[in-house]
C-alpha cells in the first residue's frame, strides 16, 4: 500500500476520499466508510505502507460489526482510543525499523569499504 498525508501533503479533503475509498476496497458501504474516514483521516495519515494498511484493516473490522454506529457514543470512543493507541504504536514500530534499517546500511558500507571495527564508531 502506498503512504499518504505527511509525504504526499494532501489536502484534508483529499486524504479523507483517500481513506474513504481504501475502506470501501476493504468491504465497508460508502456511508460506513465516510463517517470513519472523517474520524481517522489525521491518524492514518501519519502512517505509511504496512503500517497504514493494518491500520485500515482494524477499522474496517471493527465497522464491519458495527456498520451503522449504534454503539454508545462511550463504545465508540473507547474504540476511537483504542485504534489512536494501535495507530501510535505502528508509528514507534516504523520508526524503529528506519533506525535499525540505517544502521544495518552502515555495517554493510563499512564491510565493503574493508574497515576495522577499531577505525570507525558506526553509532
Amino acid at each position: 500500500m502506498r503512504g499518504i498525508g505527511r509525504r504526499s501533503r494532501e489536502s484534508q479533503e483529499q486524504l479523507e476520499a483517500r481513506v474513504r475509498g481504501d475502506l470501501e476496497r476493504r468491504g465497508l458501504a460508502e456511508a460506513t466508510a465516510r463517517h470513519a474516514a472523517a474520524r481517522i483521516a489525521p491518524q492514518a495519515g501519519e502512517l505509511a505502507g504496512d503500517a497504514y494498511a493494518t491500520f485500515l484493516d482494524g477499522v474496517a473490522a471493527v465497522q464491519s460489526g458495527d456498520p451503522e454506529g449504534r454503539r454508545g457514543e462511550a463504545g465508540a470512543g473507547e474504540i476511537q482510543r483504542l485504534v489512536q493507541d494501535f495507530a501510535i504504536e505502528l508509528k514507534k514500530l516504523d520508526e524503529g525499523l528506519r533506525l535499525l534499517s540505517t544502521y544495518l546500511l552502515r555495517i554493510r558500507d563499512r564491510a565493503t569499504k574493508g574497515e576495522t571495527p577499531r577505525t570507525r564508531v558506526i553509532h
